[in-house]
């Protein structure tokens, strides 16, 4: 039997579906503290991440853009997906590497509810040495639009408040906007790798163009080479 390659990315997706999944279990509407400490648990989860040794990218978008289907080029058996919206893979490829949500291929695939069920997870794998020195962390989560006057802004979509206060994006250097353009047709789908002055992107200075390809593994060379 081969030995097992080291793990270098695991992909969380998405945050807001962990965020409802919390909320859903409260038997009572929150009250105005509970409400305003929901996100808390976002920005304490992502500490927890950073603190194992991952560098996160976030990846932000709404529904069907393309950011789950940006694992499709990692190199096989070097991910971890933590797969928060009980989906299962749609790409080519995807179900015979991560298999099915009734029946994910583990250690690869998992289906969590909660933030301390992810971190367990991860960290157990880490204290065993089956991750790479440098690793990576795809977290990717949905987007709401704000009003700043008479412009309209985009930003990671928090319950809550506090987590929205917080700022949860300034905690990356890497934060980067799905979209879907049409080309001939046909969907092609992007990512924004810089702050276009009304969304939160960013990524360090001359690494990406403007607009990439949801590529992950092309990403994670870019930034281990960086």
């Amino acid at each position: 039997m081969s030995e097992m390659k080291l793990l270098k990315s695991i992909c969380i997706d998405t945050l807001t579906a962990i965020q409802n999944e919390q909320f859903m279990q409260n038997q009572k509407k929150p009250g105005h503290d509970q409400w305003m400490d929901y996100g808390k648990d976002i920005y304490s989860f992502m500490s927890d991440i950073q603190a194992l040794g991952f560098e996160i990218i976030l990846v932000l978008g709404e529904p069907g853009v393309g950011k789950s289907s940006g694992m499709r080029t990692l190199d096989k058996d070097t991910n971890v997906w933590f797969n928060a919206d009980n989906k299962n893979p749609v790409w080519e490829g995807g179900k015979a590497e991560y298999g099915k949500k009734i029946d994910p291929r583990k250690p690869y695939h998992f289906i969590p509810s909660s933030y301390k069920e992810i971190t367990a997870t991860i960290k157990s794998a880490v204290d065993k040495n089956l991750f790479e020195k440098d690793r990576y962390a795809f977290i990717t989560g949905h987007t709401e639009t704000y009003k700043v006057g008479n412009d309209t802004k985009e930003r990671l979509k928090i319950l809550g408040k506090m987590g929205t206060k917080m700022q949860l994006e300034g905690k990356m250097e890497t934060v980067l906007y799905a979209r879907v353009e049409m080309e001939n047709g046909s969907p092609k789908y992007v990512l924004e790798t810089q702050n276009n002055g009304f969304n939160t992107a960013r990524s360090p200075q001359n690494l990406f163009e403007g607009k990439i390809s949801n590529d992950y593994k092309m990403i994670l060379e870019k930034l281990s080479n960086y």
